[in-house]
């Protein structure tokens, strides 16, 4: 007997409800006309193909790899169903679609998942499915947040040009002739200035509409963690830089976050985390390309699907990885490439060079480390207390023949836990 069985994902809890086929049965007892075809197709059918263009953005000059869960599937049976699901899903295509090999929970969810994760463009596919057990093969029904239907058969198409609109205006005001480093700063800052967390969204078992893909950090602005990390992985691959989505857990919650390759280099960065949503006067960047050693102090990066059995599926209450590098780059960790770092309070050129240039640029904050062989309360008392961070600014302001002029009585906050000082810059 064929078993019809539902599988559905939200942002807190995974749970899976298995129902025998009663429905299947009594449809086959009754005296109306039947076509098990009917709700198993092969291939989309003609009346939901409302909008058949691709849902790929063109792709940038730079090459990117967007390939990496679908090179990682744990079988070639797999990629075969990733093929099949990039038919259906990419026009919303609604009906059971079948793969000619008996496929468990676990392993539709890996195929899911690493479409995905190597798609976050195809903002409407959800992570929910229904599958039917055949014995020897396996039918697939996916799940879309916006789908077309007859009383509104381009909704798809408005949504996706909405989508596409709002992601070229990000990409044309990103900035020209700039280094990798520069872009993938470029859209974690997007991000922190124009998408608040959406608390409402996270503490609802549930997804209620955009709040878990691309389209509500970037359209309407609103998401949580995994929105985050898949509007800043499509904003990443736009800009030519390899980025993929994570996930894993942090303060034993389920997370979300990004890996992104810099230089040959994997690095940790977790946008979520850096947007304190206006409870800092100043941007943050502690989690800002980590290397994962470091990284896995606060998060815990999810096994990949290929390492767990079909029981630790089952029993698990966050997602699995297709793929996870570890990341191993140190250079492009922002307080340490983008900040001046002070070894010696008593050797100012370096410090004093960089505030003036933050002068000249009209910075509101200005960043730097203290280096971590220093005590950082003792230090960080005599470079704000005993006059050196005045004398700083004095040196910079003569530098700059006082235009501008900065105040010398800055205000500042310390950071112990990254070594990291911030100045705030008020100019005359």
């Amino acid at each position: 007997m064929d078993n019809l069985k539902f599988i559905k994902h939200n942002n807190r809890i995974k749970f899976t409800l298995t129902v025998v086929s009663v429905l299947l049965s009594a449809i086959t007892l009754c005296s109306c006309n039947f076509s098990l075809d009917s709700i198993l197709g092969n291939k989309p059918t003609e009346s939901v193909q409302t909008n058949t263009e691709s849902a790929t953005e063109p792709k940038s000059e730079r090459k990117v790899k967007t390939s990496y869960s679908y090179d990682n599937l744990s079988s070639d049976k797999l990629r075969e169903l990733y093929k099949k699901i990039d038919e259906y899903a990419e026009i919303a295509a609604v009906g059971y679609f079948t793969i000619d090999a008996p496929l468990n929970e676990m392993q539709l969810s890996e195929a899911v998942e690493a479409y995905k994760n190597d798609h976050p463009e195809v903002f409407w596919l959800k992570s929910d499915f229904e599958y039917i057990d055949n014995d020897d093969s396996t039918s697939l029904f996916l799940s879309y947040s916006v789908q077309p239907d007859n009383s509104n058969p381009d909704r798809l198409k408005k949504a996706k040009e909405k989508f596409n609109k709002t992601i070229d205006k990000i990409i044309d005001a990103a900035p020209k002739n700039a280094t990798d480093y520069e872009l993938e700063l470029y859209a974690n800052d997007y991000l922190v200035e124009n998408c608040v967390y959406d608390k409402g969204a996270a503490e609802t078992e549930g997804i209620a509409g955009h709040e878990n893909d691309a389209y509500g950090a970037l359209v309407e602005k609103k998401a949580v963690c995994e929105g985050y990390s898949r509007a800043f992985q499509l904003l990443c691959n736009r800009l030519g830089i390899d980025c993929i989505s994570v996930s894993g857990t942090a303060d034993g919650e389920p997370h979300g976050w990004n890996n992104v390759k810099l230089d040959g280099e994997w690095y940790e960065v977790d946008v979520t985390w850096n947007d304190t949503d206006g409870d800092t006067e100043f941007p943050v960047y502690e989690y800002f390309n980590l290397p994962s050693d470091k990284f896995s102090e606060s998060h815990y990066t999810s096994p990949l699907y290929s390492e767990i059995s079909l029981s630790e599926y089952e029993n698990t209450d966050y997602y699995f990885n297709v793929f996870a590098p570890k990341c191993t780059g140190t250079k492009y960790y922002y307080y340490s490439y983008s900040c001046v770092t002070v070894y010696d309070i008593n050797d100012s050129e370096e410090i004093t060079n960089a505030i003036v240039q933050a002068a000249k640029d009209g910075e509101k904050y200005f960043d730097f480390v203290i280096d971590e062989r220093l005590d950082f309360n003792t230090t960080a008392d005599e470079i704000i207390y005993n006059g050196y961070l005045a004398e700083w600014i004095a040196n910079a302001n003569l530098a700059n023949r006082y235009n501008p002029t900065l105040n010398e009585e800055a205000r500042v906050y310390s950071s112990e836990a990254v070594n990291v000082i911030t100045v705030f810059l008020e100019y005359y």
